[in-house]
């Protein structure tokens, strides 16, 4: 995913008409990708022949439901739901399909056409920012490893890491025992890999966290540590990120992105969007549509290989049903990026 300009600042705006052809451009390419319509047809769908794009994300979206799994989890559990991550809809928690083997390895085949299996580094060689986003269970070390990795040998002015505030679940207690134990939110887990990656003394940091009065889902802070502070020699900012909605949800990629964005004064600059497999089609779409758009940000994203998960536990391991979620995922923020650029 190559660096992009984008346009306009957080308000109605015209959308200038080469950006506008750029990202229309990545969302075709991607969506048209035979793969795509192979694994429509293996799940006993066809693509119409003719169809505009944007009819094109309509149908494959209505189509997409066949794989959403988190969604049929949050069935299961009516009436006890009370959130988006409830009753096993959390993304380490679906399970694998029943299918032959043959099968399983051509779903995984085609995910890596899509561009969800490999690594993908990026091509420029100086970002304004690096910009990491929280997730559950070994996400956050992963990520922010890896901003450390493509840090190295660049020119950068700034690394964010932002999380949500966001109560961590049962199912991720054997991760946060190795990763920061203790820990009790998601921010926390950023913490502790701030720590342990960049050598960051956040001792202040976990005595704010400790003290306050804890308001999950409504918790915000906003942390700067200067170049002295660390091994990487840059300022970075910790954010944790308040949900808009905190009665009925966690804040979620696109909530992240623009609190980042405001409180880093991102207007104008390069970003680099780091983040792992399979999540780099979808949040990649989502940046561009909550950073690139809205803050004349000039985005490229990078993401390690599902490998670095497959070495973890049974839970982290991205298996095909796993990598067909986010290509759902990835169809649902192409079609809301395209929706946008058609305003």
């Amino acid at each position: 995913m190559s660096v992009v300009p984008g346009g306009g600042r957080p308000a109605v705006h015209r959308i200038e008409s080469g950006i506008a052809a750029d990202y229309l451009g990545q969302i075709e390419a991607w969506c048209t990708h035979p793969a795509l319509a192979e694994l429509v047809g293996m799940f006993g769908g066809s693509i119409p022949p003719g169809l505009t794009l944007s009819d094109r994300l309509s149908f494959l979206d209505e189509f997409s439901e066949v794989w959403d799994y988190r969604g049929k989890a949050r069935e299961q559990s009516a009436g006890r739901l009370t959130n988006q991550d409830a009753g096993g809809a959390v993304r380490w928690l679906i399970r694998r399909l029943d299918l032959a083997v043959a099968q399983l390895e051509r779903i995984e085949h085609l995910a890596g056409e899509l561009g969800l299996i490999d690594e993908l580094r990026p091509i420029a060689g100086d970002f304004d920012h690096v910009v990491v986003i929280g997730g559950g269970r070994y996400t956050n070390l992963l990520r922010t490893r890896y901003a450390r990795e493509m840090a190295t040998g660049r020119r950068i002015g700034n690394v964010v890491l932002a999380a949500a505030s966001r109560r961590l679940l049962e199912s991720e207690q054997d991760a946060v025992a190795v990763c920061a134990p203790g820990a009790n939110t998601e921010f926390e887990l950023m913490i502790a890999a701030a720590r342990d990656v960049f050598g960051i003394d956040v001792g202040e940091v976990v005595e704010h966290v400790t003290r306050r009065v804890d308001q999950v889902q409504r918790n915000e802070t906003v942390w700067r540590f200067p170049p002295d502070s660390n091994e990487l020699g840059l300022p970075i900012m910790l954010l944790e990120t308040p949900s808009p909605d905190p009665e009925r949800r966690r804040a979620n990629s696109a909530d992240t992105y623009t609190f980042a964005a405001r409180n880093a004064n991102m207007h104008g600059s390069s970003c680099l969007m780091v983040t792992g497999q399979p999540l780099v089609p979808y949040l990649h779409f989502e940046a561009l549509r909550t950073l690139a758009l809205p803050y004349e940000i000039r985005l490229e994203s990078a993401g390690f290989g599902v490998e670095r998960y497959n070495r973890l536990s049974t839970l982290d391991q991205q298996h095909p049903a796993k990598l067909l979620q986010e290509v759902r995922s990835t169809i649902r923020s192409a079609r809301a990026l395209e929706d946008q650029l058609r305003r």
